[in-house]
């Protein structure tokens, strides 16, 4: 499968871009082999920060640029609020839970296209060491897929209340739901075999939850489900962003198939965060319409700081936001990007403590791209050299990579 394009637009003029490249250090990297070369000295930052003073950037396509320099130099380069730096491997993942709900097929065609969904998320649970819990009512004919659903979060939320020590609770859990999706005005249902849920119902059954989350809505009309879920440490996608848009969803179809393809990885750090499947899935979706000459008839949401709005992939090229959200509200994406889905096995393995020092200097550049108006270039450049150098050292202590 070809590596996807997404839209281009004009390339970046920032110095950034050669300091972080330096004079002859263009070249296909990943993010890791980029910092060890760093740490090693094999790529001199400081070279590098002279020559950005004279260098004098020319008007070119963003896609030229990244084959030229690495789609991951280019996102890096810009240093946006969602830069390559701010993925993250996870922790050993094992207490990560999944919930798999597969909803009502009705046709034979749309049960297979469930089914083919769920196994790709099943198939990422077991890769991750994930626990997993799977409520298909199509292969059931006991317990509803609602009470089943409403049971899974109840012992939850009793364990959540009873625990002694937090960690013994999921890191994170994961809330999938796969099928078709129905809405009245603005009050949406999920479709199930048996009584659907409802918007309003999922969020009092998450409510006691205290865990990070990870709710996806693949289904049309799914869009109600956002502002209903929305809230700090949670990261909600849905299909749609409209409780109009109820035709038929395959955004959920391009999903499962990004969850695992690293020709997604558009910043060539040889893993796939939840930000690049998402975008992925969203250029699938449109080029799916596209080709069959159809009006597009659903426009996938994503929210990650709480604001109950979404951000749209059309915020983004590249992993880097180029619109600015309403009244300054701060743009979605830069949890989604920290959340992993597949590393390959040629990454560098980080160990935990790594992984925390990695987020640390991760948060610190993304302070100082902030700061970038109110400096001056020289202590800029000096804090940017600082932090790539210790993000450079991180991964040289890392352990190499499974792959001889």
């Amino acid at each position: 499968m070809s590596r996807i394009k997404l839209p281009s637009y004009a390339a970046a003029r920032s110095r950034e871009t050669h300091y972080l490249v330096g004079h002859r250090h263009v070249e296909r990297v990943g993010r890791s082999q980029v910092c060890r070369r760093t740490a090693r000295g094999q790529l001199d930052v400081s070279a590098a920060v002279k020559a950005a003073k004279a260098w004098t950037p020319t008007r070119c396509d963003s896609v030229q640029l990244a084959n030229t320099l690495g789609l991951f130099v280019y996102a890096l380069a810009l240093l946006a609020p969602v830069i390559c730096w701010a993925q993250s491997t996870p922790l050993p993942s094992a207490r990560e839970h999944l919930i798999l709900v597969i909803g009502a097929g009705g046709a034979d065609e749309y049960v297979r296209e469930f089914s083919q969904q769920g196994e790709a998320w099943q198939t990422l649970a077991e890769h991750q060491q994930w626990s997993l819990t799977v409520i298909d009512g199509n292969n059931q004919d006991h317990a509803t897929s609602r009470s089943q659903l409403q049971v899974a979060l109840s012992e939850l939320a009793n364990a959540d209340t009873a625990a002694i020590d937090k960690a013994e609770l999921p890191s994170r859990l994961w809330i999938v739901l796969v099928g078709h999706g129905t809405a009245v005005g603005e009050n949406a249902k999920f479709n199930l075999v048996g009584p659907d849920v409802s918007a309003k119902e999922l969020s009092a059954w998450l409510e006691p939850l205290s865990c990070p989350l990870v709710i996806v809505n693949a289904s049309s009309a799914s869009a109600p489900f956002l502002p209903e879920l929305s809230g700090p440490q949670r990261i909600v996608i849905t299909a749609t962003r409209s409780a109009s848009e109820l035709n038929y969803s395959r955004f959920g179809k391009y999903l499962a198939q990004s969850l695992k393809d690293l020709s997604v990885d558009i910043d060539h750090d040889l893993e796939v965060s939840l930000l690049e499947a998402f975008l992925a899935a969203v250029v699938r979706t449109e080029q799916f319409y596209r080709d069959d000459a159809r009006l597009t008839t659903e426009h996938a949401l994503l929210d990650d700081n709480g604001d109950r709005r979404g951000t749209s992939a059309d915020f983004f090229r590249g992993l880097r936001p180029v619109k600015t959200a309403e009244e300054g509200e701060v743009v979605d994406g830069t949890s989604a990007a920290r959340v992993i889905l597949y590393s390959s096995p040629e990454a560098p393995q980080l160990s935990p403590e790594q992984i925390r020092q990695r987020q640390h200097i991760e948060e610190q550049l993304d302070a100082l791209r902030g700061q970038k108006p109110q400096l001056k270039e020289a202590d800029y450049y000096q804090r940017l050299e600082r932090l790539l150098l210790e993000l450079a050292a991180v991964y040289e202590a890392a352990e190499p990579s499974t792959v001889p």
